[in-house]
C-alpha cells in the first residue's frame, strides 16, 4: 500500500514499474490524459515508451513529440523535474535551445546526459557548459567534446583552457595525495609487525620485548640485579678508566645488557654501535627519552634501523621535532623520510626542497606536498566571472 501523502503521479509510475497498473491507465497517462503535473506526465510517458503494448508505447511516444518549448523550458528550470527527465531533454538541444541554454549551467543533470550538448552547434550552449564546472570536472570527456567543437566559440577557448587546467592540476593533485596514502599503506605494510611485548609482567614493564625476552636466557642476566651499573660495566665505585674504553671491552652480550637496562652516559655510547642489535636495544631501554630520541634523530652516526624503530616508536614517532629531524637526517632510510614528508609544515618543506643534503626523491616527494598544498588553496578560492 503506498505511503499516504504519496502523489496520484507517484503512485501511478509504482504501480506501472510493478506492474499492477490496468491497461487503460497506462494508456490514458500515455495520452497525458491523467489531471496529473507535466513533470509527472512526462516522467510517466517516459516509462510507457517501454510498455509491453504497442499501442501504449505509440502513444507514449507522440505525447512526448509533442512537448512544446515553452514546457521545456518549464522542466528544466523546476527544481522538482526528474533527473531522468532532464537527461531526456538535454538529449534532444536543437529541438529545445532554451531548454537545452538551461541544462549546459544546471548542477542537478548528471554530466554523461550533457555530452549532446557538447556536441551541440549552439554557441550559447557550449559557452554554458564551458561555466560549468562542476559537470567538467565529473565528467571529463566533456572537455575534450568542447576543446574540438568546431562551433565553440572563439572567444569562449581562453576561459575554457584555463578551467580546464585547473581541473587537470586539481585532478592530478588528489590522485599524488591518493598516491601518498597508497605508499604510506604499502609501507607500513612491508614494516615488521610492532614487537610484542615479553610475557614476564616484570620484564614488560622495563620495556623489553618478546624477541628480547627470548634472548636474555642465552646472555645469563640477573634480573634482580639489572639495575646496577657498576655489575654490569665490571667497574668498581672510584674507577678513573673511562666509559668508552670499559665499554670496548665488552662483549657483545655485555653491551646488550647495558643498552637494555643501562644509564644515560652508557646509551648515548651504545645507540652508535657498530652492532645493530645492540644499538636497536637502546630505543627498547625503559629510560629511552625524547631527548635521546630527538639527538639520534638527529645524529648521522646512527645504524638506519634505529631511526626506523624511533619512526615507529608508538611515543616518540608521532613528535613533530623528530618527524622533522627524521626527514633531514641523510641517513634516514628514503621509504621512512617519504612517508613523513606529507606531515611537515610548508615552511620546513621549502626548506626541504633546498636541503642537497637529503635524496632526490625526498626533495622530489617535498616539492609534491607543496603543489598540493597550493592545489587545496587555488581549489578554495572562488572562480572570477
Amino acid at each position: 500500500m503506498s505511503e499516504p501523502g504519496t502523489s496520484l503521479g507517484s503512485r501511478i509510475i509504482e504501480a506501472i514499474r510493478s506492474g499492477s497498473a490496468p491497461a487503460k491507465a497506462r494508456l490514458a497517462a500515455a495520452r497525458g490524459s491523467l489531471p496529473l503535473a507535466r513533470g509527472e506526465l512526462v516522467a510517466l510517458q517516459l516509462l510507457l515508451r517501454e510498455d509491453d503494448e504497442p499501442q501504449i508505447r505509440d502513444a507514449a511516444g507522440e505525447s512526448l513529440a509533442a512537448l512544446s518549448g515553452e514546457d521545456a523550458v518549464a522542466l528544466a528550470g523546476d527544481q522538482e523535474t526528474a533527473p531522468e527527465i532532464l537527461a531526456w531533454l538535454a538529449s534532444e538541444p536543437r529541438r529545445w535551445p532554451e531548454a537545452a541554454r538551461m541544462l549546459a549551467s544546471s548542477t542537478r543533470v548528471d554530466p554523461q546526459a550533457l555530452v549532446p550538448l557538447a556536441e551541440s552547434d549552439d554557441e550559447e550552449t557550449l559557452r554554458f557548459l564551458a561555466g560549468n564546472h562542476r559537470a567538467l570536472k565529473a565528467h571529463p570527456p566533456l572537455g575534450s567534446l568542447l576543446q574540438h567543437n568546431p562551433h565553440f566559440p572563439k572567444d569562449a577557448e581562453a576561459r575554457l583552457l584555463d578551467v580546464l587546467d585547473e581541473l587537470r592540476k586539481e585532478a592530478a593533485a588528489v590522485r599524488a595525495d591518493d598516491a601518498a596514502r597508497e605508499a604510506d599503506a604499502a609501507e607500513v605494510a612491508r614494516e615488521p609487525d610492532a614487537p610484542r611485548p615479553a610475557s614476564d609482567p616484570f620484564l614488560a614493564s622495563l620495556g623489553v620485548d618478546a624477541e628480547l625476552e627470548a634472548v636474555l636466557p642465552e646472555l645469563n642476566i640477573d634480573i634482580g640485579a639489572l639495575a646496577e651499573r657498576s655489575e654490569l660495566l665490571g667497574a668498581e665505585d672510584g674507577d678513573d678508566e673511562s666509559l668508552l674504553a670499559r665499554l670496548a671491552r665488552l662483549k657483545v652480550g655485555q653491551k646488550l645488557k647495558l643498552a637494555l637496562f643501562g644509564g644515560r652516559e652508557e646509551r648515548s655510547l651504545l645507540i652508535r654501535d657498530s652492532n645493530r642489535i645492540v644499538a636497536t636495544s637502546v630505543v627498547k631501554n625503559p629510560k629511552f627519552s625524547e631527548t635521546e630520541a630527538e639527538m639520534a634523530a638527529n645524529s648521522r652516526n646512527v645504524n638506519q634501523d634505529v631511526l626506523r624503530l624511533i619512526a615507529r616508536h608508538r611515543d616518540f614517532g608521532k613528535l613533530y621535532t623528530i618527524q622533522h629531524s627524521l626527514v633531514r637526517n641523510p641517513r634516514c632510510p628514503q621509504e621512512i623520510a617519504a612517508r613523513l614528508v606529507p606531515s611537515l609544515r610548508e615552511q620546513d618543506l621549502k626548506l626541504l626542497v633546498r636541503n642537497r643534503n637529503v635524496s632526490e626523491a625526498v626533495r622530489r616527494q617535498a616539492k609534491k606536498q607543496i603543489e598540493i598544498l597550493n592545489q587545496r588553496r587555488r581549489v578554495r578560492l572562488p572562480i572570477r566571472r
